[in-house]
């Protein structure tokens, strides 16, 4: 049997809405050289089996609900295991993923020997609701190569360079593609798992940036991320809904992670967000397996500032600031507060810009009336390079590079 070039893992949960429409966009295509492995986790099995079984594509490989609810490390680690492409991507099951991203793997394969770990642009896209503000998506219209040194990825990874609200490091399986060998490296080297830490999606990008050799970066949108009503992103910036998402997961998981051993003076609970969690992750790193780099605190704390300086409402970020200026205030002798600077900016109504800056597009997001991230991505598809016929030539990036300077905004 010929191994698939690509395997695209869907894990979902209680999501069945949106993960139809996935994988009925993942089935338009029609290339033989992808997998798709579709996990389905919900409390209601009968929905998606019998979605599933009016499906009959050699490629579908479907995982269905068990005898019980998974966590979310849980069915992520059964879908990745039971891919069998040589190399693997995993995205969220309201997001969307080209399956004609292989050419552009191809092209990067042979520019870079030895390639693995493939990474590229990603959309943002919030699913239509009735009560959805305007807005707009920025499209990368250049399509070039950038060959990425690993000293650049491990220190974005491990000390926060170039940061914006979290890491710029990249290279998770989550909406990247990641060789097979080196995925097999990572749970070798880390506990006999693919994933450890509940922050799964950077638990795998820090070991990559830790274990990986060589890494390739194209500007091309391929992926999207989905943004759903239900998904605990909707609720990032909303801290009432954003401690009931937590409460939930942590029930998933089955202890309160912020309470395991690696955390011990560590305050920056989970409820804190976004920089918070990512950075939990980094002491698990540290504490458990010895890898990190020094330094890394302030960036962190600049990183913490920009993050509630996103909220838009004055009584979210007042309530978010001072968690983090408590955290920092009570750690290591407030050593780095002094770093932890937040502005409140508030919330941009209004008018919704539309049009070039430099070589990115902004578009409105119901373009074409667009209510899904399949729906936007058929509308821009056609303004967008085709992979195939992307220019094989590679660039090196450097920390100084306009390149890297817009791969980090």
């Amino acid at each position: 049997m010929t191994v698939p070039t690509l395997s695209i893992c869907v894990p979902s949960r209680n999501r069945q809405r949106y993960f139809k429409e996935t994988v009925r966009f993942l089935l338009e295509n029609p290339r033989p050289d992808v997998e798709f492995v579709l996990a389905d986790n919900s409390d209601d099995p009968g929905i998606m089996n019998r979605f599933m079984a009016g499906i009959s594509d050699i490629r579908v490989k479907y995982l269905p609900a068990g005898p019980r609810a998974y966590s979310m490390q849980e069915n992520w680690e059964r879908t990745v295991a039971a891919s069998t492409g040589a190399w693997v991507s995993v995205i969220g099951d309201d997001d969307l993923i080209d399956p004609d991203l292989v050419d552009a793997l191809n092209i990067a394969r042979a520019l870079k020997p030895g390639l693995e770990a493939f990474a590229w642009s990603n959309l943002k896209y919030d699913w239509a609701t009735p009560d959805k503000r305007p807005g707009n998506v920025q499209v990368p219209l250049e399509a070039t190569f950038h060959d990425m040194p690993q000293q650049l990825i491990f220190r974005r990874a491990y000390r926060w360079d170039d940061a914006g609200v979290t890491l710029t490091c990249g290279f998770s399986v989550y909406h990247s593609a990641i060789s097979r060998d080196l995925l097999d490296r990572v749970m070798a080297r880390f506990g006999g798992r693919y994933f450890e830490h509940p922050t799964i999606d950077y638990d795998n990008a820090l070991k990559n940036a830790a274990l990986g050799k060589n890494f390739v970066y194209c500007r091309r949108p391929f992926s999207i991320f989905g943004t759903c009503p239900e998904s605990n992103t909707a609720a990032a910036w909303n801290p009432k809904l954003f401690s009931e998402a937590i409460e939930r997961f942590k029930t998933e998981v089955g202890r309160d992670y912020d309470r395991d051993p690696w955390m011990k003076d560590f305050p920056f609970h989970t409820m804190l967000g976004m920089p918070a969690s990512v950075a939990q992750v980094q002491q698990f790193m540290r504490v458990k397996h010895g890898i990190g780099l020094l330094d890394w605190e302030p960036n962190f704390a600049r990183a913490c500032a920009a993050y509630c300086g996103k909220f838009g409402e004055r009584d979210n970020f007042d309530l978010i600031a001072k968690g983090f200026h408590d955290a920092f205030a009570g750690w290591r002798g407030a050593k780095f507060l002094r770093y932890f600077q937040p502005e409140f900016v508030g919330r941009r109504e209004g008018y919704v810009y539309t049009g070039l800056v430099g070589s990115d597009l902004y578009v409105e997001d119901n373009v074409g009336g667009a209510g899904s991230p399949t729906e936007f991505y058929r509308a821009i598809n056609g303004l967008l390079e085709r992979p195939a016929n992307l220019v094989a030539e590679l660039r090196t990036a450097t920390k100084d590079s306009t390149v890297i300077s817009r791969l980090a905004a």
